[in-house]
């Protein structure tokens, strides 16, 4: 009788065979790296000058849009100067409705400060105060507001009523000139008037925009 023993069976262990595998060289990975600073710094550049073109814009909009208003509101106002219908017929206003006075003028005749080298436009018409139409004198002048930005004067243009204290109206006004055209038959009433104006902006001191307003007045 023969007895069956078992033969043990060895398992052997495989050792994986080397692969040929290699990594990044060191120039290389310095090329990658220069190339990836290069691209971030293109669209760093790119995002940079789209958001100083969208700056711009933003504040030649809202200069345009000061300009437009400004033209809209002096037509208006030259445009309704003489108004006397708060008057009667005896009380007719006699005197030139629309004038205009320098820096020297302004100062010696009617006692206001402007900025030097500009005009102030003095209209005459009949406007609501305290309840009451009443036949007063309105200026128009760039001055001081006293602020200052970056250690500049801020200017503006600014309206007076009488002798009510002034009012602001635009702000960044840096120039301002009048000048005044008559009739043939008539040279004591103003026809129409020309001005011309410059406007910067608060942001950018560099920005300049000038403006000519011309505006006809009905002969009365």
């Amino acid at each position: 009788m023969s007895i069956y023993t078992p033969t043990s069976t060895s398992t052997s262990t495989s050792t994986p065979t080397p692969t040929n595998t290699r990594g990044f060289s060191l120039i290389e990975l310095m090329i990658a790296l220069s190339l990836g600073a290069f691209i971030c710094l293109g669209v760093f550049h790119l995002f940079n000058t789209m958001k100083n073109l969208h700056q711009k814009q933003m504040v030649l909009s809202s200069v345009q849009e000061k300009m437009r208003f400004l033209t809209q509101f002096f037509r208006d106002k030259i445009q309704t100067a003489g108004n006397w219908s708060c008057l009667s017929q005896s009380t007719a206003p006699r005197s030139i409705v629309i004038r205009k006075y320098n820096a020297a003028d302004a100062q010696s005749k009617l006692g206001l400060t402007i900025k030097s080298k500009t005009d102030l436009l003095q209209l005459h018409e009949c406007v609501r105060l305290h309840g009451k139409q009443r036949y007063l004198p309105i200026e128009f002048f760039v001055a001081d507001t006293f602020r200052a930005n970056n250690k500049k004067e801020i200017y503006a243009l600014f309206y007076k009523i009488d002798y009510h204290p002034r009012e602001e109206l635009i702000t960044n006004i840096t120039h301002f000139k009048i000048r005044l055209y008559r009739g043939i038959h008539s040279k004591k009433n103003t026809r129409a008037v020309k001005i011309n104006y410059s406007m910067s902006s608060a942001n950018d001191d560099m920005f300049l925009q000038d403006g000519i307003l011309y505006v006809a007045k009905r002969r009365d």
